[in-house]
């Protein structure tokens, strides 16, 4: 939820619409607050083929049928919508922050009834991020640069400090650790 902190808590004028990520900053709620905040997730996925289809009803959907097997808990959305939108409202106006929602809606290592019914809302957008992700190679290719871009940046960071082994030093500092 680091990314979403940091997103939400920023002190400057930036308006994103798109936050881009590695696999390991991904999952179903991530999906689902971001998608609840106004925000387009768009991680960069290492391990496609095990990832899961959703589809919204158990209706015939031609040939995706055997793609999106598992199918969402509507009911489940639908009875924490409220919620899900205060809670929305509350990390916008910064009223709670991110890693406060996270411990909330996860406690223990399994999600509360709020924290289901966001990933089950997460679900729905990770299916439509998936269907993107596959059909276009441009916006693979945006999201790869995006975040090629980003760690290019943390490697830059990695070389200035790598003599100082990550912290700023002065003189100063140093006299007054030795005394």
């Amino acid at each position: 939820m680091g990314v979403s902190s940091g997103l939400l808590e920023q002190q400057t004028n930036l308006e994103p619409r798109e936050i881009m990520a590695d696999t390991h900053g991904y999952s179903e709620v991530v999906f689902g607050l971001f998608a609840l905040l106004g925000y387009r997730f768009s991680p960069r996925l290492a391990d496609l083929a095990d990832q899961r289809f959703w589809r919204l009803l158990k209706d015939d959907y031609g040939a995706l049928n055997e793609l999106s097997r598992h199918v969402i808990n509507s009911h489940l959305i639908i009875d924490h919508w409220d919620d899900m939108l205060r809670l929305a409202g509350s990390l916008k106006l910064g009223k709670v922050k991110a890693t406060a929602v996270m411990r909330t809606l996860q406690w223990a290592g399994s999600l509360s009834g709020l924290g289901r019914a966001v990933a089950e809302f997460g679900r729905m957008e990770k299916t439509l991020y998936l269907l993107a992700y596959v059909q276009d190679e441009a916006y693979r290719r945006r999201i790869l640069v995006q975040f090629n871009r980003g760690e290019g940046r943390h490697a830059l960071a990695r070389a200035v400090f790598h003599a100082r082994k990550g912290s700023c030093a002065s003189a100063t500092a140093r006299e007054w650790r030795a005394s």
